[in-house]
């Protein structure tokens, strides 16, 4: 009977090690596909490399990953967890959990992965960043301050650190800092989600309104979202420079895409004759954080 199961052992071997040297094999071809986004393709590798071989190192994390690129949080979370059973000593996998829990708005699981990767790997700047975007969300400036603070102690050039430091201090009504932080930020990378109309709104609370003008210009010429906002501010710079003309066209088009404040100013101010705006509306700062 012993020397039965050492046959069928041995006649085994040969097809674990195939399906080894597939799950490999395909992880790589996944690997290779994510950084290239091309998320599909990847997750189609991923799925290939984890049926062939279910403790391959990285699978779950790596298909995790994939799916919080694809914004399927929930399935990414479903990765992580199956991967910590294989990799708890994984810094990065915490990392990635913890930026799921940030884009959820949970911010206590946020913390606490971002923890358990920086007691694995103090010098994670990705870890620091992730808590800091944890305080943020859960309305501590003061401590996101610190982490960005330290995120970028070891990673100089990461360019989201740098934009988040930016819009923390300059919500903390240290604008020159947070202006010069986020010109970093897009420097690194220009096309950083909100980046541009950050700036810009910093320089007009700075009443810097040709450059904030310039930077508003910008915002609208890439489209998106952000429209609305970018063509009110840009009315209120003109405003500002006294040109009613310029302003009003920009709080129609405002106004016409849905904002109440530039619709009430149409009707009270560009329609008529005033010279000023009666009672004009207090605009909050519009930032853009993509988390």
């Amino acid at each position: 009977m012993l020397m039965r199961h050492v046959v069928l052992l041995l006649a085994a071997l040969p097809l674990l090690a195939q399906a080894q040297g597939t799950a490999a094999a395909h992880l790589a071809k996944a690997r290779t596909a994510y950084q290239a986004n091309e998320l599909t393709i990847a997750l189609a590798y991923a799925d290939s490399a984890i049926a062939a071989d279910q403790t391959i190192a990285g699978g779950y994390k790596l298909r995790g990953d994939i799916k919080q690129r694809q914004k399927n949080l929930h399935g990414a979370l479903v990765d992580y967890t199956k991967a910590e059973k294989y990799t708890p000593d994984d810094p990065r996998l915490y990392v990635s959990r913890s930026a799921v829990y940030v884009s959820e708005g949970r911010v206590k699981e946020a913390v606490n992965d971002a923890e358990r990767a920086l007691k694995l790997d103090p010098k994670d700047a990705d870890a620091w960043y992730n808590r800091a975007c944890a305080n943020y969300v859960g309305r501590n400036n003061d401590g996101a301050l610190r982490d960005l603070d330290r995120a970028l102690e070891n990673a100089p050039q990461h360019a989201n650190a740098l934009f988040l430091r930016g819009v923390v201090k300059g919500e903390l009504f240290k604008e020159d800092a947070g202006l010069a932080d986020i010109e970093a930020a897009l420097a690194i990378d220009p096309t950083i989600a909100g980046g541009k109309m950050s700036a810009a709104v910093l320089l007009f609370e700075l009443k810097r309104y040709p450059e904030a003008i310039a930077r508003f210009t910008e915002v609208i010429a890439d489209g998106g979202e952000e429209l609305k906002e970018a063509h009110y501010y840009r009315a209120d710079c003109h405003y500002q420079l006294g040109d009613k003309d310029l302003a009003c066209t920009d709080w129609r088009v405002s106004g016409e895409l849905g904002d109440k404040d530039a619709q009430f100013i149409v009707r009270n101010y560009c329609s008529t004759d005033a010279d000023k705006i009666p009672k004009k509306p207090k605009k909050d700062r519009k930032t853009v954080i993509e988390f």
